[in-house]
């Protein structure tokens, strides 16, 4: 049913539920586990070790380290593979659905971060850029309102999810 696996990653916490869940996921149905960031372009050419290196996420880790415990959990979990993809773009929405055109996945996970319509619409919402176009269905993934998301890796637990199909 779900043979590739795609899931949004920022280094926040919500974003890590949906690592949690997308985990969980890709355990179940046997899956392979694409984890994708984004990053603005750089002006010298990498292959994205570099960026990987550097603090990340608001705990000061690396994006390297995030991806060692994220295959660690994964791996626990008898997930077959976890590919860590490092994308470039300004702009988060287009460059994650541009990826997932030119990249077939059976499914897309995201966190969602519960922003209220007013930030939306200043702001934008990738979890609504992906569900609105993305060639695949999308699970969102958000955390209960007051309920914090947890910042490391571990089980999925609850959380309401919305899929388009």
């Amino acid at each position: 049913m779900f043979e590739k696996v795609f899931v949004a990653f920022d280094g926040s916490p919500e974003s890590r539920k949906a690592c949690d869940v997308a985990i969980e996921i890709a355990a179940r149905f046997h899956s392979s586990l694409t984890v994708g960031t984004v990053h603005p372009p750089s002006r010298e050419a990498t292959d994205g070790h570099l960026e990987s290196l550097v603090p990340f996420d608001s705990s000061g880790k690396s994006l390297a380290v995030i991806i060692d415990e994220l295959r660690a959990q994964a791996t626990a979990r008898g997930v077959p593979s976890l590919e860590p993809v490092f994308l470039q773009g300004d702009d988060v929405v287009p460059t994650l659905l541009d990826y997932l055109r030119t990249t077939p996945h059976d499914l897309a996970v995201t966190g969602s971060r519960g922003l209220s319509r007013g930030q939306r619409l200043f702001l934008g919402s990738v979890s609504a850029g992906l569900v609105g176009d993305a060639p695949c269905p999308v699970l969102v993934v958000r955390v209960p309102k007051g309920r914090a998301a947890r910042a490391g890796p571990g089980p999925a637990r609850g959380g309401a999810t919305r899929t388009r199909a």
